[in-house]
């Protein structure tokens, strides 16, 4: 056993939910103790270790990974503003921790890929008028590159997976957050998704998360320009302006609806994007959000698309088990998880122990 890993302790009293004073309640102790020991001032007990574990569902070896946690940047998140800093913080420890476990799967799962996902410096991304690309511009050429055909794009999680992304599907348990997405050298492209987010919202999510990652990573703006720039981006790539412009000279809810049932976005994006090529009013704008919130399509509209299924992960974990022989509690040991939280998290296809079969993933709650 390594050296005790402050960071992986804070991470596990965030992935919890726990503030420095509730773990310290929970341990018993002074909240001093509990900031000294996550500060790296001094290294606890080993029976400290083992009491901290059992309290926050994580096996000791876990406080003894090596490593660090990232935050934002190169975190990204698409997120609505009532969100909480408690709660943001769980779910950027919980990412960190997927992060973790994807490096351990990918030191025996040989990720090979023909497409890549680039960083573009908009600065050096030069069109034939020698003006930097617009948004517009560079979702078209993203198309071209990517050989999408026309039409509406039939699956994005296929697309990213196909770029050499990894799409993990989470359980946020929040509907305040849709995705994260994270670029760090040597590990591929992680998207991390909302699972319980309607179908048409995850498709334009991801849409935005890889405008980030296609945008952002070299010149960072503010927040709210790169926010502004993945959600046109978003809109651009899943809705090409030459295709979608002559459908949406007719603005109306039953227009909507016929194009969310073929370009697979919500009528909510759909007029976000008419405003965005300037085939709205501002009248029809706020006549239409007003008719939407009467309806409560708001929240969730009528007619979702299927459920679009990652399958990168699923196979890196069957790998491990049909080809490498891993047990599921094999396979919580190497992530230092209890059995319970790896199913919940992985639910791995396999016919173990108990000789039953279970699916890798219950996207659908």
């Amino acid at each position: 056993m390594g050296h005790f890993n402050h960071h992986m302790m804070m991470l596990a009293r965030d992935s919890r939910g726990l503030t420095q004073s509730e773990l310290a309640d929970l341990l018993g102790v002074g909240q001093g103790t509990v900031s000294k020991y996550e500060g790296g001032l001094s290294d606890p007990p080993s029976a400290f270790v083992e009491e901290v574990a059992s309290i926050l569902r994580y096996q000791p070896d876990f406080f003894f990974e090596s490593g660090r946690p990232y935050g934002m940047p190169p975190f990204h998140y698409r997120k609505r503003k009532k969100l909480s800093a408690k709660a943001l913080a769980r779910i950027v420890a919980e990412m960190n921790i997927r992060r973790m476990h994807i490096v351990k799967f990918l030191r025996s799962y040989e990720h090979k890929t023909n497409g890549f996902i680039p960083e573009i410096d908009r600065d050096e991304y030069i069109g034939k008028s020698r003006a930097p690309f617009s948004i517009e511009e560079i979702a078209r050429h993203m198309r071209e590159q990517w050989m999408v055909p026309t039409g509406p794009i039939p699956n994005m999680v296929e697309l990213i997976e196909d770029l050499g992304g990894v799409v993990v599907p989470c359980d946020f348990g929040s509907d305040l957050i849709d995705a994260m997405s994270q670029r760090i050298d040597g590990l591929p492209v992680l998207f991390f998704v909302n699972v319980n987010a309607p179908a048409d919202r995850m498709r334009h999510t991801l849409a935005h998360e890889l405008g980030h990652m296609l945008l952002h990573t070299v010149a960072v703006k503010s927040d709210e320009e790169m926010e502004d720039e993945a959600d046109a981006f978003a809109g651009a790539f899943l809705l090409p302006a030459s295709e979608v412009r002559p459908q949406l000279r007719r603005f109306d809810l039953r227009q909507l609806m016929n194009m969310k049932g073929y370009w697979k976005v919500s009528m909510a994006a759909l007029a976000v994007r008419a405003d965005r090529l300037n085939l709205i009013t501002p009248y029809q704008r706020k006549s239409f959000w007003m008719e939407m919130g009467r309806l409560g399509y708001r929240k969730r509209e009528p007619n979702e698309p299927p459920k679009e299924v990652p399958s990168l992960l699923r196979r890196m974990v069957t790998f491990h088990i049909k080809k490498l022989g891993y047990s599921v509690t094999d396979l919580a040991n190497l992530l230092h998880l209890t059995v319970e939280e790896f199913q919940s998290m992985y639910r791995p296809e396999i016919v173990g122990e108990t000789g039953t079969t279970s699916s890798f993933l219950r996207i659908i709650k």
